[in-house]
């Protein structure tokens, strides 16, 4: 008896296939993931739904399969293969649930399994009712054996595979789907082709039969297509639910105040960090604008400011300060950020950080910072004073000293006269180092103090410097000045004066220069002293400072006159220093 196959069927059956065959792979997760009693609900629901979705991919692949005589089904027998179709995806879903899968246990939950489905097809094959005898090929019969257990493997394997990927690879599980699918659709082809039909007189046994043709078909889809779509669903509800506790759980733990706002900035949830920095309960804030919650008087338009630019989508970061339900107030940093789903906002963020403590040490540094400024300054002041007084000691105590005994040792050599040895060698050269000394006296007394800074100016005081530099080290300096004097503030045009007498001496000992260009000129109401020379550079460890007490000190000179230096080299090309004094610092 020759029959022939509805190939619509046959490709809606490959289809169920498929879908069963996503299903277990996207149930293993679900099962693994869940425990207790929850885990065997999953477990029991899986297996029916999977067992529902292979049962009516047999039925519909038998269906396709057209004879030329009557066929319907025994319906207790059909029972007992929905039976075999749910036991077998019980076994299945209870090997990829364990913690591990070995090969033997795989081995073991595909035989079971394959056996299942291979108890389904046959007893499928048994419900038939039909005026027809039914002779099978050992050969087919066992290869379709074989396909089913080993196809019952490759799933088993697949699924234990995906179990820990709840998220994604989704293009990987529907190709694991599509090759599961086949293969269980070629073992029931497979077994089918081995079974041939002979007609035979009696007429079959119809007492529990049930015609099953188009409205059986009909049914058969709808379930097939609906159970895997349905276990899906929730399977996706399940994990919708697990996100939405963790992301609240996630809300409530941030270690930051968080307040979720609507588009009218008015509070629809706070988290517990919220209610601890803040003092307000959630029922307390829940539908109030933050403005007229935290935002303490002078504030509130900031609040709103900012309010608005998370309406119009855009992000804030900030700092400010709040306050709390009790009154008191706090230094906090703000984030504010837009909530939008599909590309329309719906709400924000505003996170809120407390900083007081952080603060509170920045002004405590800073006054710490003030105050060794302060001392700085003192010293630097104390140190001048210093060498104005030593100077003032050197010139008129010791200087005049000196002179005095040079007068009278030059009279008393006049009054010893030619024969006394007056003009003797040894008198000549005591004179000399006398006059060495004075000199000597007076240049200690100008480096202590130079003079010519208090009488004539900063102007005229670089220019001797700067003479001074050529002659002591055969360095030829060139100083660009302005025609008329600068008048700074005393203890400013002290420490820029210094500064240029240590980058002198900086030169001298370390630069191997030829020449030094310096420039004292007025930017931008700014005052400005450059020198550059033409020496060897300096190296970046250099540059920095770190151990150059020079450089340190000239820094520090710069700071505490509320103006910068900066230092720029190149290895071979020469240094340059450049100070910028702010216009505060001119006097009126």
């Amino acid at each position: 008896m020759a029959g022939f196959y509805d190939y619509r069927l046959v490709a809606v059956s490959v289809l169920v296939a498929t879908l069963a065959s996503y299903t277990a792979l996207d149930l293993g997760t679900r099962v693994t993931a869940s425990r207790g009693r929850v885990r065997l609900w999953w477990m029991i629901g899986g297996a029916w739904s999977m067992g529902i979705a292979i049962w009516s991919m047999h039925y519909l692949g038998m269906l396709a399969f057209r004879l030329p005589v009557p066929v319907q089904y025994d319906w207790p027998t059909v029972l007992l293969s929905l039976l075999s179709a749910i036991l077998a995806s019980a076994v299945a879903l209870f090997v990829v649930s364990r913690p591990t899968v070995g090969f033997l246990e795989a081995l073991a939950g595909g035989i079971l399994q394959g056996g299942g489905i291979v108890a389904l097809h046959y007893i499928a094959m048994a419900s038939m009712r039909l005026p027809a005898h039914m002779h099978y090929s050992l050969a087919l019969t066992t290869l379709s054996v074989v396909l089913a257990i080993g196809g019952s493997l490759i799933s088993l394997w697949l699924t234990f595979y995906f179990r820990d990927d709840p998220s994604g690879r989704i293009l990987r599980k529907v190709q694991s789907a599509l090759l599961m699918g086949v293969g269980i659709a070629s073992m029931h082809y497979t077994a089918m082709a081995g079974v041939r039909f002979s007609s035979s007189a009696p007429a079959p046994e119809l007492s529990h039969s049930v015609d099953i043709a188009s409205l059986g078909t009909a049914g058969l889809v709808a379930v097939s297509v609906m159970v895997p779509l349905l276990t899906l669903l929730a399977s996706l509800a399940d994990r919708l639910e697990k996100q939405r506790v963790l992301l609240d759980e996630l809300f409530e733990q941030a270690p930051q105040a968080v307040a979720l706002t609507d588009l009218h900035d008015r509070v629809v949830r706070v988290n517990k960090e919220f209610t601890r920095i803040f003092g307000y309960s959630p029922d307390e804030v829940h539908g109030k604008r933050l403005s007229d919650l935290i935002a303490p008087d002078g504030s509130q338009d900031e609040v709103q400011k900012f309010a608005n630019l998370v309406a119009r989508g855009r992000r804030v970061d900030a700092e400010g300060v709040r306050k709390r339900k009790d009154g008191s107030v706090l230094d906090i940093s703000v984030v504010r950020v837009p909530v939008s789903v599909s590309g329309e906002q719906i709400a924000g963020y505003a996170i809120y950080r407390d900083v007081t403590a952080t603060k509170r040490a920045e002004r405590e540094l800073q006054r710490s910072l003030e105050q060794l400024r302060a001392l700085a300054a003192r010293l630097h002041s104390a140190r001048e004073e210093e060498r104005s007084r030593v100077a003032r000691e050197i010139h008129d105590e010791l200087g005049q000293a000196l002179t005095a005994i040079k007068i009278d040792f030059a009279s008393l050599l006049r009054d010893l006269g030619q024969d006394q040895g007056a003009t003797s060698p040894r008198s000549q050269s005591i004179l000399k180092l006398l006059g060495q000394a004075i000199q000597s006296v007076r240049r200690i007394g100008t480096e202590l103090r130079p003079g010519i800074l208090d009488d004539i100016g900063l102007v005229a005081a670089l220019d001797w410097a700067a003479e001074d530099f050529q002659t002591r080290t055969g360095t030829k300096c060139q100083i660009t000045l302005p025609d008329v004097d600068i008048r700074l503030i005393p203890e400013h045009a002290t420490a820029l004066f210094r500064i240029f007498q240590e980058t002198l001496t900086n030169v001298a000992r370390h630069a191997e220069a030829t020449q030094v260009d310096a420039r004292l000129s007025k930017e931008n109401s700014s005052l400005v002293l450059e020198i550059h020379d033409n020496g060897k550079g300096i190296s970046e460890e250099g540059l920095s400072g770190k151990f150059s007490l020079g450089i340190l000190g000239m820094r520090e000179r710069a700071l505490l006159l509320g103006g910068t230096l900066t230092i720029s080299s190149t290895l071979g090309k020469g240094t340059t220093v450049r100070v910028l004094i702010p216009d505060s610092s001119v006097a009126e």
